[in-house]
């Protein structure tokens, strides 16, 4: 070996400098340790493993309930016996000596014990571990003190494994059961535990066959738990070994019960809610570490053990795991009413309660608009109808109104092919009457008769389409030709009115498609208009009639040389009941627009430079070939 390299003097120094440094600097740590209060010891002792469900949240509890006190601070260990798998190794004197090394000459202020074995564990060696440490214990059956008599440093909370509640619960859940099949380990504990429930059945009076089936592994679990009838009740009380010797996790064999069996498991421990196991009334390892820990308590602040009673059995908890209810179809209403029913999955109804009724209020907001537009469609077209037959009837009282004062006229028309028609009548008779056998003439006369008798059929058809009441028909017409039909109409009014009629129609003009007699009604209008407003003026009175094309537009226009449209009158011309005549009714001039507009037109008033007014409307044009020919044809002395 190499010899160690020499160390310099000043390296010496420093390190001794150091060193004291270090010294001096504890000095002030070490004072204040002494003055702070020393944390007292407390370990919970478990008869089984300390990662048992159970042992943590007892565990979990106890420490909680110190925590949270005022009368720590507390130094707290848990330590395991795991004597339920273990029981028969024979290794707690060594267990014992390692716990007196582990914690030395320091002894603990409170051991909690929880389970039996933990207790019978420190009546057997605690004058050789903590002589002096008082005792609290957790789930010890009150037959233990049957054999045992309660020292004077021990209290704690009595426990029992009582089944009756969650047998009568597997009965109002699986009605008709006629055997009871327990499902247990091989160890000594298990064994009492089937015993458990054969003197539970037999307390209950309810005469049914108790099968322990203890150790069976868990690759069997199928096999000899997958096949029981639909009448048998299955009870899980514990396994921590199975028929081969190995050693089993209890909450593992519960798994794997529930999901081989073909019938729901019931059970007595709360840690196994959750695993599959349907349920019962549960020891609470929660509520044992409370009351544990608020006893610990008590003692803790001086109170002795012997001078508190002990506690009897903690309430139970009543649970079961609704998915297991589900899978098995259980109907809800067999559950007792003091059962929680755990790990229950929302209803559609639950999970989206809120958008359910934001969607069912929109859908109805959108319902009741749809409803509401639809009745408001059905009013509009109630109403449009309604004032289609206003219109109708309106238009048929104008055109009435129309017809009486085109009577003078009318008659005059009739007239004349009617004294015609007797002057011919009587020279035919006269004809006849004589023998020269003037046959020729007599046919003539006929003939007059008959062209007479034509004129004055026409002139009646024309004022009965006038009057008659009836929806507008369109149909391509000639402008020009009903412009000369109402010509000869107003022919009498107008030599009445001393005014003179005068046409201006440009030819060639295609047709529209209009309804005739609505716009003979339309012209006579303005044109009778015309002539009562020249009335009593001097000088020449002319109404004249002109027809033009316009682009797309056929303009049709009447004018007269009265006294034209005052200024203020002009905005309400076309308005309903508006008249500028003593006695009108004011409902020409809007039936006119109202007629107009329907053809897809428009009308309107002004002045014309000379004076009087002019009334012009137009009409959208309907071309094709050959139309102006056509209508040129169908017009009379074309």
């Amino acid at each position: 070996m190499e010899p160690p390299l020499p160390v310099a003097p000043s390296q010496n120094r420093v390190r001794l400098a150091f060193s004291a440094f270090l010294v001096l600097s504890a000095l002030p740590t070490a004072g204040l340790a002494e003055d702070s209060p020393r944390a007292r010891r407390v370990v919970i002792l478990t008869g089984a493993e300390v990662m048992l469900p159970a042992s943590q949240v007892a565990d979990a509890e106890i420490r909680r309930v110190l925590s949270e006190s005022d009368a720590g601070p507390f130094e707290i260990h848990s330590e395991g016996l795991d004597a339920f798998r273990f029981r028969a190794e024979g290794y707690d004197g060594e267990f014992a000596a390692f716990l007196a090394r582990k914690y030395g000459e320091t002894e603990p202020a409170l051991v909690i014990a929880f389970t039996e074995l933990a207790l019978d564990f420190l009546a057997r060696h605690r004058d050789r571990l903590w002589p002096h440490a008082p005792v609290i214990f957790i789930a010890v059956e009150p037959s233990y003190f049957a054999s045992h008599p309660r020292p004077d440093w021990v209290t704690g909370l009595l426990n029992d494994d009582d089944m009756t509640e969650t047998l009568e619960l597997a009965r109002s859940l699986v009605p008709g059961a006629r055997r009871v099949v327990v499902a247990a380990g091989s160890g000594q504990l298990d064994s009492g535990s089937i015993a458990s429930v054969r003197r539970d059945v037999t307390r209950l009076g309810i005469g049914l066959e108790v099968d322990g089936l203890g150790g069976t592994p868990i690759a069997d679990f199928p096999r000899v738990f997958g096949r029981l009838p639909a009448d048998t009740i299955l009870v899980y009380t514990m396994m921590f070994r199975d028929s081969a010797g190995r050693a089993v996790v209890p909450l593992d064999a519960a798994r794997a019960l529930a999901a081989a069996a073909s019938v729901p498991v019931f059970s007595v421990h709360a840690t196994y809610l959750g695993s599959g196991v349907l349920g019962g009334a549960l020891l609470d390892y929660a509520h044992e570490g409370r009351a544990a820990g608020d006893l610990a308590l008590r003692v803790l602040r001086g109170e002795p053990p012997a001078s508190i009673p002990l506690l009897g059995r903690s309430p139970r908890l009543h649970a079961v795991d609704d998915r297991v209810l589900r899978r098995f179809h259980i109907p809800e209403s067999r559950l007792p009413a003091a059962y929680e029913r755990r790990y229950r999955q929302p209803t559609f109804w639950e999970q989206y309660r809120w958008r359910i009724v934001a969607v069912a209020v929109a859908v109805a907001a959108e319902t009741a608009l749809l409803v509401a537009l639809l009745v408001e469609r059905r009013q509009r077209r109630l109403a449009q109808d309604e004032n289609r037959r206003r219109r109708i009837e309106l238009s048929q009282a104008a055109r009435l109104a129309t017809v009486g004062e085109l009577a003078a006229s009318i008659s005059h028309e009739i007239n004349q092919p009617l004294g015609a028609i007797l002057a011919n009548a009587e020279a035919g008779e006269m004809l006849l009457a004589s023998t020269n056998g003037q046959f020729e003439e007599v046919r003539e006369i006929f003939a007059e008769i008959r062209k007479d008798d034509q004129r004055a059929s026409e002139v009646v058809r024309r004022v009965r389409r006038l009057a008659s009441r009836r929806e507008m028909e369109l149909k391509p017409i000639d402008v020009n030709v009903v412009v000369d039909v109402v010509l000869r109409l107003l022919r009498h009014d107008a030599r009445r009115h001393g005014v003179a009629l005068e046409e201006e129609l440009a030819a060639d003009l295609p047709p529209v498609r209009a309804d005739e007699v609505a716009l003979q009604q339309v012209l006579i209008n303005l044109a009778l208009n015309g002539m009562e407003a020249m009335d009593g003026i001097p000088g020449e009175r002319r109404l004249v009639f002109r027809t033009r094309r316009d682009g797309r537009r056929l303009l049709v226009r009447v004018s007269d040389t009265g006294k034209g449209i005052a200024d203020a009158d002009r905005p309400g011309l076309f308005t309903s009941f508006f008249t500028t005549k003593p006695h009108g009714v004011g409902l020409g001039l809007a039936i006119c627009r109202s007629i107009v507009e329907g053809h897809g037109g428009a009308i309107e008033a002004s002045n014309g430079d000379g004076g009087g007014a002019a009334f012009e409307f137009s009409l959208p044009l309907e071309d094709g070939p050959g139309a102006a020919g056509k209508t040129a044809a169908a017009r009379p002395g074309a």
